[in-house]
């Protein structure tokens, strides 16, 4: 089945890095109109390794009239053509659902294997069913024991919880960006007041740096607030538990060759090797009590900025979130 979908369901990101492996699920190539593969990202390079440099060599003799079509109604229609294809390795699920679009005679495709996918919404489900079996245990107590007053402000946090867990999955579907152009030094400095302030208050030491800058940016100012409130609670959750040593986070806005770059970085533990590589994907968390939606979260909006966002650390020193800011045109 062929679905049309209005043209911002696709993340909108640059041709440059379109070819990034932002999203560990995600499988993205470029095809010339006959369906010859001409570029791919790592996810997509094990398929072309394993089948063969056409599209079409994915999928059974029976199943390559449904990509044929799929190929075909992409270069007719001026919005975003959707459809779940059945490939040659979908013993393994139930196959892929590809989004695509046509650009200067190129076709862009980007892709979900639908085996990951079922996992991330399990693991979602897990998220909430967690705070759920604390409520019914707590309203199953109070039952009992008829003291409804003890046990009222653990419930409503555990609901409180449920609300930001739904309140962050529901805004990695966001499609609304309201851009403005802006200095991104201007943006670094109305952001430090609400840093401090917080840190302020978790008795954290704060500094910055923030460079000036002559180009201005096309920014969503709430979503990239959003960003920050993300990259600044996992900054502050990294320094809590240090003891003996002075807590510090530092803030630091740069000017690169074709953009801004803003980044937070704390002194915590940091992340090990092995696990930094999985930080951003959906519903991964190195956090006891945490979703893995945050970074997600941020990933998408700065895409949806044309930006690029980092993550690195070191074990032992500390981690720094950063992201770039493409200047406008």
């Amino acid at each position: 089945m062929i679905t049309i979908i209005y043209h911002e369901s696709f993340l909108t990101v640059s041709e440059k890095d379109l070819f990034e492996n932002q999203l560990s699920l995600e499988i993205r190539f470029c095809l010339a109109p006959d369906g010859r593969i001409i570029d791919c990202n790592q996810n997509g390079d094990i398929m072309v390794r394993q089948f063969g440099h056409s599209f079409y060599d994915f999928f059974t003799k029976d199943a390559v009239i449904e990509a044929k079509a799929f190929l075909n109604a992409i270069q007719k229609e001026p919005d975003i053509v959707s459809a779940l294809l059945h490939d040659r390795m979908n013993d393994r699920d139930m196959g892929i659902y590809y989004n695509g679009f046509f650009k200067n005679g190129k076709i862009y495709l980007a892709g979900y294997r639908t085996d990951p996918l079922k996992r991330a919404a399990a693991e979602f489900a897990h998220e909430l069913r967690n705070p759920l079996t604390v409520i019914k245990g707590f309203v199953q107590l109070s039952t009992y024991t008829q003291e409804f007053d003890k046990y009222n402000r653990t419930i409503l946090s555990e609901i409180d919880r449920m609300y930001g867990i739904l309140d962050n999955f529901l805004k990695l579907t966001r499609k609304k960006i309201n851009m403005k152009k802006m200095l991104p030094d201007k943006l670094c400095m109305a952001l430090i007041a609400f840093i401090s302030s917080e840190c302020l208050v978790k008795k954290v030491t704060f500094d910055y740096d923030i460079a000036f800058s002559v180009n201005v940016c096309n920014v969503d100012l709430s979503m990239i607030k959003q960003v920050i409130l993300n990259m600044l609670r996992n900054a502050l959750e990294a320094v809590e538990g240090k003891e003996g040593t002075e807590k510090k986070i530092f803030f630091r806005g740069s000017v690169e060759d074709s953009g801004y770059r803003i980044s937070l970085t704390d002194n915590g533990p940091g992340i090990e090797n092995r696990l930094l590589k999985q930080v951003g994907r959906p519903f991964f968390s190195t956090k006891e009590n945490g979703t893995g939606v945050g970074l997600s979260l941020c990933k998408k909006i700065i895409t949806e900025h044309h930006g690029s966002f980092c993550l690195s650390s070191m074990p032992g020193k500390g981690t720094t979130a950063s992201f770039s800011l493409p200047f406008a045109d």
